[in-house]
């Protein structure tokens, strides 16, 4: 049987301590089932950064099924995949 998933991505930043933006709307849009691979390119943003390490950060709400939402935070660097549901 196969379960109801619903990500809700309440915040989402990316980049590194002198250049941050928020890319909330773009990580909402790009998700693709459960995960995604952050990088600019993949979010449809400037580099923030180029040639530097970047960073991303993201607050969530999942939901599975009918059970509780429950909250799902996570820090990675560039061209991590993030599954949110493993």
């Amino acid at each position: 049987m196969s379960k109801q998933i619903s990500i809700n991505i309440e915040s989402a930043l990316f980049g590194n301590q002198s250049n941050t933006v928020d890319v909330t709307e773009q990580v909402q849009n790009a998700l693709h089932g459960d995960d995604i691979t952050i990088s600019a390119n993949r979010l449809g943003v400037e580099d923030p950064a180029p040639g530097e390490t970047k960073h991303f950060a993201v607050k969530a709400t999942i939901t599975i099924d009918d059970n509780a939402p429950y909250p799902f935070y996570y820090i990675g660097k560039d061209y991590e995949t993030l599954d949110f549901i493993p």
